[in-house]
């Protein structure tokens, strides 16, 4: 059972006879992927129904531009909203406070929106986007490893206040992919008044935070209200250390794929949930965080930045345009690529050796025979 089945399902339940769940939260999540510029107002007063915003979905005038989300967003999530605007448990829930934006300059990409089970504001469920199919996205993930906070992340502060000012009562917080980082930095860091109406933080496979955020005494607060899952393979998930207690869910498919919410498996308790995750999902989160601790804040810069400016090196902002006429893109990636001044050259190949020796020292851990010392 995936979410559309979740929702056809439950969906003749209203909360009132089913309590609001950790399913639920990531139904909502994942409508925040969709396009509702124009649709909905980003004034927490002006709100509209599931019911009402798919009419107005479907009948808008670019209702298929619309309805592509590009190469890594689910075309599902389309139905999800429809099936949600059919139910009496979904289509009675109002949204507003919608905003979006693209920022090149500052490397950001940041959407959010408010949903409630009235027509009065209060008990908000923020919902932050994940990363999109827009490059400058996923660079921002990357910047993570480098800046203090990304651009999004204190956008998404100001955005969970904001909402915080504008409504009342208990505040539930949540995303998918970053917008589950998004939503764990939002709560933490949130002024205190704000933070104690949180009743509890969603976190779907967004990437973690550097050691020294984890261990900031804001952040371990809230880790009581803190809902974290993974699916078994988990790529983005890994990226830097979690936070907190978590769950591992299964997954209708194999490798990376793992990351699309919709491939993830429900049973009729919520979550199929696994005892761990699969050996490369900890061999990734383990090699990768390793290495990248064992550099400086300057080489992270180096790799990051010279990776996204040799995938760019073609004119594509998208992930769909570096698929479109993949063949062009790969000549422009490799001219990059060749042409990398000597410096720059050797230093990115000597972090890359620096990756390897990570990985093999960890390789050869795991093959030692339990109970084997280590050197």
């Amino acid at each position: 059972m995936n979410l559309i089945d979740y929702v056809e399902w439950r969906g003749d339940l209203p909360f009132k006879k089913s309590a609001f769940c950790d399913v639920d939260a990531l139904v909502l999540c994942q409508l925040s992927y969709l396009n509702f510029d124009g649709l909905l107002s980003s004034d927490f007063d002006k709100k509209i129904s599931l019911t009402e915003l798919w009419t107005c979905f479907k009948a808008s005038s670019d209702f298929e531009k619309r309805s592509d989300l590009g190469a890594l967003i689910s075309k599902e999530t389309v139905r999800l909203l429809e099936v949600c605007a059919q139910s009496a448990r979904f289509g009675k829930i109002y949204a507003s406070g919608y905003v979006s934006k693209i920022d090149l300059q500052n490397e950001e990409q940041f959407s959010a929106l408010a949903f409630f089970e009235s027509t009065f504001n209060s008990n908000p469920f923020v919902a932050f986007r994940g990363t999109d199919d827009t490059i400058v996205g996923w660079k921002e993930d990357f910047n993570l490893a480098i800046e203090e906070a990304v651009p999004a992340q204190r956008d998404a502060l100001a955005y969970l206040e904001g909402a915080a000012k504008k409504t009342r009562g208990k505040i539930l917080v949540g995303g998918h992919s970053k917008g589950g980082n998004l939503s764990v930095y939002a709560s933490a860091f949130c002024a205190p008044a704000f933070q104690k109406r949180i009743d509890r933080v969603f976190n779907f496979d967004g990437p973690g935070f550097r050691q020294e955020i984890i261990e900031d005494a804001r952040l371990k607060k809230i880790l009581p209200l803190l809902h974290s899952y993974y699916p078994k393979l988990s790529i983005v998930g890994m990226l830097f250390r979690r936070a907190g207690e978590y769950s591992v869910v299964d997954s209708c498919v194999q490798g990376l794929m793992q990351h699309e919410a919709f491939n993830w498996l429900l049973g009729p308790r919520g979550f199929k949930t696994l005892e761990g995750f699969e050996a490369a999902s900890d061999f990734f989160h383990k090699t990768f965080n390793e290495w990248l601790e064992g550099i400086s804040k300057e080489k992270r810069a180096l790799v990051i930045e010279t990776l996204f400016n040799v995938i760019t090196a073609g004119g594509a902002k998208t992930n769909s345009e570096l698929g479109k006429d993949w063949f062009k893109q790969a000549l422009a990636i490799v001219k990059a690529a060749s042409e990398l001044d000597k410096e720059t050259r050797d230093e990115i190949i000597k972090l890359i050796q620096h990756l390897f020796d990570v990985a093999a020292k960890n390789i050869s851990e795991e093959k030692r025979l339990p109970g084997q010392a280590r050197q």
